[in-house]
């Protein structure tokens, strides 16, 4: 689901409340799970909540309703998704949302009751949320105007060195400075007083639940960049569940197989633009040969994109979740301290680290346990070294392997192939769609490169693609910039 463009602090306040609520009760009960599950906020506490705080901030009354917006169309989608009626879409936006405000915020969200008849009809012409919420004049239009694509800044980050060091270069850099406190700042403006048990909450992490080499990294980059590490830790765990993206594999009449990727971060709002300032090519090197390489965001250690030259690459696509993103963070948390198992970028990471080829890679990544269901999508250097690996949290529920002639391409969003995607995130038949106008003769990555750039597989949230072919050891990294409404 691609969600509101605008930036809007009101709902980053609503979705990291979801964190702050149960810390208190996390960091005094710790193992306490049972604690911990009564603790957690679901999303009508999540919104009851912000609109506690929004109600006592004199936060401007745009930014209320542009968030407010977002938030009805949003759940309105998840609601047609499910086949409510028109009226139980009504009642459960009033039940579940409305009652919670009062006032002013009470009377703006009833009038957006009013319109939700329109709403639907406006969602099934395949309006965007932002496109949506910019037309009631409820959000002003997203985003300045950027070149695209633009040129992504790369560094070396040395493994030979001690870990609380290696991202020195990266973390001293002022512009990557001044945009992670901005984020920081930002969410702790609006949680007066909560941001301390962020940063506490993070801090358990690094010392209990992070791999030791990891979190020595993660505390290097925080002293760096002049954040507490407890943040840059929640950092590195948000990158986890907010990515909504598409990848494709291919293979080229010589054998080849080609990689791309978007990263499209759904959860961004204005922070997309952000987290493009702060996006980065990383080799990572021993002995002075890179090993491999990533694409990411200063202060991120994990690994979203990246490519062992002359053995495979992978790309980490979220996979849908339906409890909400209220359970899911839940579920992150849960399986950390029940099992210690691996954040899917940390798994990623040490697949390219330590195995060398596809096969392996493809059941490391198929068997690592994990915080949270996701998608890995790897190419190797083979005829039909390209699948997708549909992860739960303890094992692959399913690996989608290339088998050409017939099937020489395979498109993941953030839904199981298996079944279709639902009719409001369409980016995989308008895929779909520009790979069958290719051949393997005529797929490279240049043409690939132009179906990552088809709309709506490209739209207002993609922050980079990835272009990779391991056989070759070409990799290329771009920011995205989709001028607003960024529609066909």
């Amino acid at each position: 689901m691609l969600f509101l463009s605008a930036m809007d602090k009101t709902l980053v306040c609503l979705l990291v409340l979801l964190c702050t609520s149960f810390a208190y009760n996390l960091l005094d009960a710790r193992r306490d799970l049972a604690t911990l599950r009564v603790s957690v906020n679901r999303a009508e506490r999540m919104i009851k909540a912000g609109s506690q705080i929004l109600q006592a901030r004199d936060l401007k009354a745009e930014s209320v309703e542009c968030a407010l917006c977002g938030i009805v169309v949003n759940e309105i989608e998840g609601f047609l998704a499910e086949n409510l009626t028109e009226q139980a879409i009504i009642n459960m936006i009033d039940s579940r949302i409305c009652s919670y405000f009062s006032g002013a915020m009470a009377i703006r969200c009833d009038e957006l009751v009013s319109y939700i008849p329109t709403l639907i009809r406006d969602i099934e012409a395949r309006e965007s949320v932002s496109v949506i919420c910019v037309n009631y004049n409820l959000c002003a239009i997203p985003f300045v105007v950027h070149p695209d694509p633009a040129n992504v800044p790369k560094y070396v980050v040395n493994l030979d060195v001690e870990p609380s060091v290696r991202w020195k270069e990266v973390c001293s850099n002022p512009a990557f400075q001044n945009n992670t406190r901005y984020l920081v700042n930002t969410v702790d403006s609006i949680l007066p007083g909560h941001g301390s048990m962020i940063n506490e909450l993070g801090t358990w992490l690094l010392d209990y639940y992070f791999p030791s080499e990891y979190a020595a990294e993660i505390r290097g980059c925080a002293t760096a960049l002049g954040i507490e590490e407890g943040w840059a830790a929640w950092f590195n765990v948000g990158y986890e569940v907010s990515d909504a993206c598409t990848s494709i594999v291919a293979q080229d009449a010589a054998g080849n197989i080609l990689h791309a990727r978007n990263l499209d971060f759904w959860a961004g709002m204005g922070f997309t633009d952000t987290l493009k300032a702060l996006t980065i090519q990383v080799e990572f090197q021993t002995g002075g040969k890179t090993q491999y390489l990533t694409t990411g965001f200063a202060g991120f250690v994990g690994a979203l994109s990246g490519m062992r030259p002359n053995g495979f690459s992978v790309t980490i696509d979220t996979r849908f979740y339906p409890g909400g993103i209220g359970d899911l963070f839940y579920e992150v948390i849960a399986a950390l301290i029940e099992r210690n198992a691996s954040l899917v970028t940390f798994a990623s990471r040490k697949t390219l680290e330590s195995t060398f080829d596809w096969h392996t890679a493809i059941n490391m990544l198929s068997t690592t346990e994990l915080i949270s269901d996701v998608y890995y999508i790897v190419a190797g250097v083979g005829a039909n070294q390209g699948a997708v690996i549909s992860r739960n949290r303890i094992n692959a529920t399913d690996v989608w392997i290339l088998d050409t002639p017939s099937r020489w391409f395979e498109v993941e969003t953030n839904y199981d192939h298996w079944k279709p995607a639902p009719w409001f995130d369409d980016r995989r038949i308008p895929a779909n769609n520009a790979m069958n106008k290719l051949s393997q003769k005529t797929v490279t990555l240049e043409t690939l490169y132009n179906v990552l750039s088809t709309k709506p597989v490209m739209n207002i949230q993609t922050t980079y693609s990835i272009l990779a072919c391991p056989a070759t050891g070409e990799y290329k990294s771009f920011v995205r910039n989709c001028q607003y409404p960024c529609t066909e």
